[in-house]
């Protein structure tokens, strides 16, 4: 039994790390979005934004990537 424990958290570890490096690779491309955004008009923006100053353009491509992202890893 307990190897069977041992391989889910290995598994478990290995998707955990491969969410990571995903999300390292792919965040830069949601915040080259999220700077693009900013410089559209409004009417032409993907999603509105509020002011928030020069870190909430990544907050914005942190929150797209969190929103995204899970749905690589879903089974």
């Amino acid at each position: 039994m307990s190897l069977v424990e041992r391989h889910d958290l290995s598994h478990f570890r290995a998707d955990k790390q491969e969410y990571r490096i995903v999300y390292a690779v792919t965040f830069p491309i949601f915040l080259a979005v999220a700077l693009v955004s900013r410089l559209l008009p409004a009417r032409l923006r993907p999603t509105p934004y509020g002011n928030g100053g020069v870190l909430a353009v990544f907050r914005d491509a942190r929150a797209a990537a969190n929103s995204v992202l899970p749905f690589a890893f879903m089974r």
